[in-house]
């Protein structure tokens, strides 16, 4: 069994969800659920937070590292500006492991860095869609050729460029592929003054995919809608479900072909949390790949 640490105590790291849920949302629920795992507890700059969390899970609240004893996982859930500082920090404890929340910074100047400590310690990088299964099912048919060549996409997200727009470029690597060049159309603030959400093209060889801003004040939106030839394909809800098009004869008008409706998949993005922390464990344990590498995170956000 392995120790897992957490460092920061806010939403992610516990507080979305409670131990009995059925949905595993957070850091502290996966490793908790997980038999492969002990979950030492919380360490955070603001004791009463990691002390309500602890509470709450059922572990203990570190005042300082160096309570903290041999740790073989450590989850980093501090803001995007911390995670260099908490990445440093914690490898005097010299995990096996860094579980690191997305994105690597909110500056390129540190997330070089974090690529650069990568080369020494594992890293897993939590842009959940890459850990949930259905998802890696739909790349291995985009990549496979059977939807055809990719025409044209389209997606809708907030929240920042870099802190919520690089799960949307890390999701089209996934089921696209490289993308070779960004321009960006327009731009504003709606959470983080330094990391503002922009309408974007990206272009993938050839071929483009609309990334467009929508203001989290409204209301929140993460969805994708992509065209192959054969087929389209909609991630919906978040990417809690999918829907798959296909390309069928209309039978109605001689010469034209329509789009119809093929299959509505349900995903378990509400379980991706579990299923890193089964990745990490496979890891540990057969040296299985890593889903969600530094360097693919690196990319995702070296756009703008």
């Amino acid at each position: 069994m392995y120790n897992a640490l957490i460092i920061g105590a806010g939403q992610i790291a516990g507080g979305y969800d409670s131990p009995q849920d059925e949905s595993v949302l957070t850091h502290a629920h996966a490793y908790s659920k997980h038999k492969g795992f002990n979950l030492l507890g919380f360490y955070d700059v603001d004791f009463s937070k990691a002390s309500e969390m602890a509470k709450k899970w059922g572990v203990k609240a570190f005042k300082s590292l160096d309570e903290v004893g041999s740790v073989d996982v450590i989850s980093i859930c501090s803001p995007d500006s911390f995670h260099l500082a908490s990445l440093k920090e914690t490898l005097k404890l010299n995990p096996k492991l860094i579980f690191l929340e997305k994105p690597l910074s909110d500056n390129l100047y540190e997330a070089k860095e974090i690529l650069e400590i990568s080369k020494k310690i594992p890293i897993l990088v939590n842009y959940s869609r890459r850990f949930v299964p259905e998802i890696q099912e739909l790349a291995k048919t985009a990549k496979g050729g059977a939807f055809g060549e990719f025409l044209y996409g389209v997606g809708y997200y907030g929240k920042g460029f870099i802190h919520n727009g690089s799960h949307m470029t890390n999701l089209l690597d996934l089921l696209v592929g490289k993308i070779t060049k960004v321009d960006i159309v327009h731009e504003f603030e709606d959470f983080y003054p330094n990391d503002k959400t922009k309408t974007a093209i990206l272009s993938f060889d050839c071929n483009k995919f609309t990334m467009k801003g929508i203001d989290c004040r409204n209301y929140t939106i993460f969805e994708l809608d992509l065209f192959f030839e054969k087929s389209r394909v909609r991630i919906l809800d978040s990417g809690n479900k999918l829907e798959i098009y296909e390309v069928k004869e209309s039978g109605n008008y001689a010469g034209y072909k329509n789009l119809i409706l093929k299959e509505v998949i349900n995903t378990e993005l509400n379980l991706a949390m579990l299923h890193a922390v089964e990745n990490i464990y496979r890891h540990l344990e057969n040296n299985e790949p890593l889903k969600s590498t530094v360097e693919k995170a690196f990319e995702a956000i070296n756009y703008g």
